[in-house]
């Protein structure tokens, strides 16, 4: 794929009903195609930038600087060719140049419906060879649906061009992959249909055994049957909008489906069923961001497995450390750190005390006690943590749950060593991570291992911001900010609106490194506005704190932009929410927000000695911080403790070539402020 393009394809379309609804599809099966594994082994990448225009123009401004400069910086064009596009001028103009151009053979016409005499603008027909690359997706209606299905197949040609591998090469490799995919789905639905049909004879003969008591329950347990059992398959999950859904459908049904657990001859069976449904609408719960109610949902589970362990009941233990181990996950969620970690701590000591317990259960485990002993500050353990679960995890034999793990354990530990400052560990780890998850979507196109990769992704980006390599950080954002944008269309999907939000916050810090603070304060804007919606819906602590360090990255940006007012309003909204939120959050957090209030104190205060008993508050909960240091430094620097100012500064610098650029930018603007850096060795070395 040449670099000189900016854009991969560029598409020209008459803006009509069908016309737009099959751009929109072909735009996204472009941007979302990702080349087999195979090819991506031998160099090939996958396509990153597709453009169409969004409105239509206006004639005067067709071929406006814009639009040239698109079709100027794309590599392909793609026209849809209805029997509407040959009456537009615009379109004719646009073959038109892109033919001047000299790039005739890299025109693919998509023919819609018609022909090519009656849907070929003027200039096309003058191509001699392109009937070689017309990619026909006609069928009877014009159903857009059937168009976009043959879509599929004939985009192929575009996508082997722009990637450089040979046609019949992505062919055969899709043809495998999708052939993989479809015995996958297969096995899935097969398994799905096995235990969908074992749990429906188990409560159709429970049913049985209650419509003696009254026609009316009868009526209610086979609602039951037909919503548990075939409304709510596993695979809902994948579908956008489905967990309100399964919320609802579990809530409304839930205290018939105990009448009838409870008439059950076997009791045992009884109370495991039960349980698993209050584990299931506790999940629904916390993806909505009810986590209150996802807790009490989840003890109810709790105490039904607890009630089976004592009896001795086969398996409850086991389902008692997972059922704690789900308790945790949704204790993070909201932002009530100690609890998590107690859940996580408890889980791992439950199933110890089991007989050959599940090692993928036990690494899961493991990976999670380390993920929020990151978030309490407690490094050690974390790293601990992670080491056992990767060390359980190492000879197993691989499938689809052990790579996961295997990723989810190894982004938990690039996040720990990104936070120590240990960048080159941290891009080491993440950049497994994304691999493993690109792994799996290979096998596996499913939401969940979407978001996965693209918050491993995300991660990776800051790493390489940090480290100065701002080219490599800006792709790996774009591709994130379009699939989290994409995935955040699920408007009730909490996990989805928070990782849109947390790109845009770091996104923002990658331009501000740069000293490019308009586009900066654009993504911090989009994460303040994002955070606020999660808030309102989750009242989450750690959602809270996200929110507070939006405001405070977008107040610390103003600054740099000399809008002094704003960003002190900023600082100070942004340390009020962080502060209220802090009460549940671990030391992480805690040192973050003593770093920020030691910054506000230094910068719009001028409290130079306020600011350095601040900024070791932070560092004393969190020693290895480079937040805390940096903002130690910098009130070590104006509070007279300069020996110490100058060996932070060189330490921090060595970091990588984004903190050393940071550090730069920050003295420029609090000069530009009105505060004047000693000169100490460190700023005359850094010409700073």
């Amino acid at each position: 794929m040449s670099l000189a393009f900016n854009y991969d394809v560029f598409i020209s379309y008459r803006h009509r009903p069908l016309d737009n609804i099959i751009t929109k599809g072909v735009f996204e099966r472009l941007e979302r195609y990702r080349l087999p594994r195979s090819l991506r082994n031998q160099g090939h990448e996958n396509i990153k930038r597709v453009f169409r225009d969004t409105e239509e123009l206006a004639v005067s401004k067709i071929l406006t600087e814009t639009i040239d400069d698109a079709l100027r910086s794309s590599n392909c064009l793609v026209l849809i060719c209805t029997t509407d596009a040959p009456l537009s001028p615009w379109v004719d103009r646009e073959m038109s140049m892109f033919i001047r151009m000299g790039r005739a053979e890299y025109i693919y016409p998509l023919l819609v419906n018609g022909d090519p005499e009656k849907s070929f603008p003027p200039s096309l027909k003058l191509v001699p060879d392109i009937m070689d690359r017309l990619m026909d997706v006609r069928c009877e209606g014009d159903d857009p649906k059937k168009i976009l299905a043959k879509a599929d197949t004939e985009l192929l040609k575009v996508i082997a061009r722009v990637s450089g591998c040979e046609e019949d090469d992505l062919v055969r490799e899709h043809k495998r992959r999708h052939n993989r995919q479809f015995m996958l789905r297969t096995g899935a639905i097969a398994a799905s249909f096995l235990a969908v049909a074992g749990v429906s004879l188990a409560l159709l003969h429970l049913a049985g055994q209650y419509r003696d008591k009254a026609q009316q329950q009868e009526a209610a347990s086979m609602r039951i049957l037909n919503e548990l059992t075939y409304s709510l398959p596993d695979h809902l999950t994948n579908v956008p909008g489905a967990y309100g859904r399964i919320a609802r459908i579990i809530q409304d049904n839930t205290e018939d489906l105990n009448a009838i657990l409870r008439l059950s001859r076997n009791k045992e069976t009884a109370e495991f069923e039960a349980a698993a449904n209050y584990e299931k609408l506790a999940a629904a719960r916390s993806i909505l961001g009810a986590h209150s109610d996802a807790i009490v949902s989840e003890k109810t589970a709790i105490s039904l497995y607890e009630a089976l362990s004592e009896t001795g009941a086969e398996g409850a233990t086991a389902a008692l450390a997972s059922a704690y181990n789900n308790l945790g996950n949704i204790h993070k969620s909201a932002g009530n750190i100690p609890d998590s970690a107690r859940d996580y701590a408890y889980a791992v000591s439950l199933l110890g005390s089991v007989e050959d317990p599940d090692p993928l259960v036990l690494a899961r485990l493991y990976y999670n006690a380390g993920a929020v002993a990151v978030d309490a500050g407690d490094s050690d353990l974390a790293a601990g943590s992670f080491e056992k679960s990767l060390a359980i995890l190492s000879p197993l034999e691989e499938s689809e749950q052990i790579i996961e793990a295997k990723a989810q354990a190894n982004y938990n530990y690039g996040v720990l060593l990104y936070r120590q400052g240990n960048y080159a560990g941290a891009e080491e780890r993440l950049a497994a991570a994304a691999d493993l998850y690109e792994r799996l979507l290979d096998v596996t196109d499913s939401l969940q291992n979407r978001s996965s990769l693209v918050r491993s992704s995300a991660a990776l980006a800051m790493c390489l911001s940090d480290r100065g390599r701002f080219a490599e950080a800006d792709v790996c954002y774009e591709q994130a900010f379009l699939s989290a944008s994409e995935l955040a269309r699920d408007a009730e999907n909490m996990d989805y609106q928070v990782l849109l939000a947390e790109i845009c916050i770091n996104r923002g810090i990658c331009f501000n490194i740069q000293g490019e603070y308009d586009r900066a304060d654009e993504y911090y804007t989009m994460a303040s506005e994002l955070y606020q919606v999660i808030v309102e819906r989750t009242g989450s602590a750690s959602d809270r704190a996200e929110y507070a360090l939006s405001l405070l990255n977008t107040g610390e940006n103003a600054f740099k932009q000399g809008e002094y007012s704003r960003s002190r309003q900023l600082f100070e909204d942004g340390l009020a929410v962080y502060e209220n939120a802090c009460q549940s959050l671990g030391d992480y957090d805690l040192s973050q927000y003593y770093a920020w209030l030691s910054y506000y104190q230094l910068i719009h205060l001028r409290r130079f000695d306020d600011a350095v008993s601040s900024a070791l508050s932070a560092v004393d909960l969190q020693p290895s911080n480079v937040l805390a240091n940096l903002n130690l430094a910098y009130a070590c620097l104006y509070g007279g403790y300069w020996d110490d100012a100058d060996y932070l500064l060189t330490q921090i610098a060595g970091l990588g070539e984004g903190q050393a650029e940071t550090i730069r930018m920050d003295l420029a603007a609090q000069r530009q402020s009105g505060l004047e850096p000693p000169d100490i060795p460190f700023i005359r070395n850094m010409g700073a």
